[in-house]
């Protein structure tokens, strides 16, 4: 046995052959792995530019506002039907209380938008030390699932604002009904 070895031909080739493989690899690291990991990293600090974040925050705050846009429409038309003046206050209140759930909608998917896009930055800083350690890694992994439950979240909002208020206008709606029914029946008898 041989402790300080290397003097046999086939561990001589053993040995250069992995010295191949290795520079290989290095040249392959240097052509390609490098300029991806760069970009990573340049990626993952832009994500933090307020730029950014100012992008993310106005789509969300968009996408929310055009979720709430066909049931105000559909308000506006019944309220039309019932014969409301668009200036009466039982036509204003109905319009403010599903335009004020709009504007919080609309501020809460600006926030969840900066959070997710704060979320998807450290994700990317994660990735890069990964990739350093040689660890796999996916930049873009749940990504499109983010995006998804935000929209979710803008649609079931808007969904039951618009049920709330549609109840709100038909109970008050027979309130309203009844109070009269009782007052002309009280006066014509």
């Amino acid at each position: 046995m041989c402790l300080g070895g290397g003097d046999d031909p086939e561990e001589q080739e053993s040995r250069l052959a992995l010295a191949e493989q290795a520079a290989t690899m290095l040249r392959s690291y240097g052509d390609t792995f490098f300029q991806l990991e760069n970009q990573e990293i340049d990626a993952a600090r832009r994500q933090f530019d307020p730029v950014n974040y100012e992008r993310s925050v106005a789509a969300g705050m968009q996408q929310a506002a055009q979720a709430y846009e066909p049931a105000i429409f559909d308000q506006q038309r019944a309220a039309g039907a019932r014969g409301l003046d668009p200036g009466s206050g039982a036509f204003m209140s109905e319009s403010e209380a599903l335009r004020g759930a709009q504007a919080r909608a609309m501020g809460l998917a600006g926030a969840d938008r900066a959070i997710t896009n704060t979320d998807q930055g450290f994700n990317r800083l994660q990735n890069v030390v990964a990739m350093g350690q040689g660890v796999q890694s996916d930049a873009f992994q749940g990504s499109m699932d983010i995006a998804d439950r935000a929209s979710q979240r803008i649609r079931s909002a808007a969904e039951d604002d618009f049920r709330r208020s549609s109840s709100l206008q038909s109970a008050l709606g027979n309130v309203a009904g009844g109070v009269t029914a009782f007052g002309l029946r009280g006066r014509y008898t």
